[in-house]
């Protein structure tokens, strides 16, 4: 039995007047898809989201052809067609897509919120997609165009939600749909669900690295609190506490995540160092480093143990195991930076300039060792000196406040 409905003939529009009427708006539909993707990129550049944005003017014929299908569906031609100015955001992670529903939502008069996937079945197929449907801005060109109205559509998938999307185009619409039998059409589910679950796991791990980072952030606040506590200079006040000294940290818990009782212990001992319970932290640093690890991995665990050291003002221990991250790495420049970081806390000046110095011939992309050698040379008085290191720091990192406001100072000294 043939349940597909049959469509009045009365109801088909007449195509050519239709088309015409397409060619006649299509330059105002074309202002306005440039103008909202102009929209579109600065808004999430202004908030620091990572999106790739395609965008189309639906073509005549596909317009005409789901404009009839829809007629058939509905049996009537008193319809609306939305999707006629599309835009498609695609984000790596599905969390930046939900980053990007909530940043649209705020910019736009968001009056549709689909999410595709859910219609599907454990044994089905079909893209997971996340369709907004928004009224165009103010400003609207005047576009007389039958069965439409000023608003446009916007798709938001991930980036393996957009793979999915245009290999199953090619395998599906534009190949015959009923030669896919029923053994394939369950792998093509199977695949959709491994990769929906594949969005799922990165997600996770993206969680993970960033409450590995947020640990890493507060102990070195920690860090920079001790210092403040111990050096009542004005500017080490103002000190930002999240600068990026670990930023790779995370890079090197992952080379060891295989080895989850140890990645355990490590998560352990940054979470006890994040909350203060340093002597915690210490006992657990200590067990790791009684195993056998690789020596970029005691590097890492010497460096951070140092650190919890310093909090407890227990320099010489801290000055140790800054010297033994170094003895297994010695291009661990952080560990470099904080053992002068200490040096420069007992006035060992000459000890201090040495490592800032050491630490920026191993990896001068950085802020921290340029500052460093600008707090010793201004601890010196040479102030000329601490100057250039200021600009040194300011030309990697412009906002980096910590230098304006020791600049700021050796200004007002030299202008009294």
């Amino acid at each position: 039995m043939n349940d597909k409905k049959t469509i009045n003939s009365d109801l088909i529009p007449d195509r050519q007047k239709l088309e015409d009427a397409y060619n006649e708006n299509l330059a105002l539909f074309e202002i306005e898809l440039r103008r909202l993707t102009r929209k579109l990129k600065k808004n999430l550049s202004e908030h620091q989201t990572n999106a790739t944005i395609k965008s189309r003017i639906k073509s005549f014929d596909s317009f005409f052809d789901k404009l009839l299908n829809t007629i058939q569906n509905t049996g009537t031609n008193d319809i609306v067609l939305t999707d006629i100015i599309g835009i498609r955001i695609i984000t790596p992670f599905l969390e930046d897509r939900d980053g990007v529903i909530k940043l649209l939502t705020n910019e736009f008069n968001v009056t549709e919120i689909e999410a595709k996937g859910e219609k599907h079945s454990f044994n089905e197929f079909g893209y997971d997609s996340t369709h907004l449907l928004a009224d165009l801005p103010e400003g609207y060109p005047a576009i007389k165009m039958p069965y439409t109205k000023p608003v446009f559509e916007i798709q938001l998938r991930t980036i393996l939600q957009e793979a999915w999307a245009e290999v199953e185009h090619e395998l599906i619409y534009k190949a015959n749909f009923s030669l896919l039998n029923t053994s394939i059409r369950r792998k093509l589910a199977s695949l959709n669900a491994s990769l929906a679950l594949s969005d799922v796991i990165f997600q996770e791990i993206r969680d993970y690295q960033k409450e590995i980072q947020n640990l890493d952030d507060k102990r070195r606040e920690m860090l920079l609190n001790k210092v403040k506590e111990i050096d009542k200079m004005p500017l080490i006040d103002k000190i930002a506490p999240k600068q990026d000294l670990e930023a790779n940290l995370k890079k090197d818990i992952n080379s060891i995540q295989p080895q989850k009782e140890l990645d355990k212990l490590i998560f352990e001992a940054l979470d006890a160092h994040s909350n203060q319970h340093y002597s915690q932290a210490i006992q657990i640093y200590s067990e790791i480093l009684n195993r056998e690890l690789e020596p970029k991995i005691s590097s890492i665990i010497f460096n951070h143990r140092g650190m919890a050291y310093f909090v407890q003002s227990e320099y010489e221990r801290s000055i140790d195991d800054f010297t033994n991250a170094l003895y297994f790495n010695p291009e661990n420049y952080r560990a470099l930076n904080n053992r002068g970081l200490v040096y420069k806390m007992e006035s060992q000046h000459d000890k201090a300039l040495a490592d800032f110095e050491a630490s920026i011939e191993i990896f001068q992309n950085q802020v921290d060792g340029y500052y460093g050698c600008s707090l010793i040379h201004y601890d010196l008085e040479n102030y000329s000196s601490a100057i250039t290191y200021c600009n040194k720091a300011l030309n990697i990192k412009p906002d980096f406040s910590p230098a304006k406001q020791l600049k700021s100072i050796i200004a007002s000294k030299l202008f009294r």
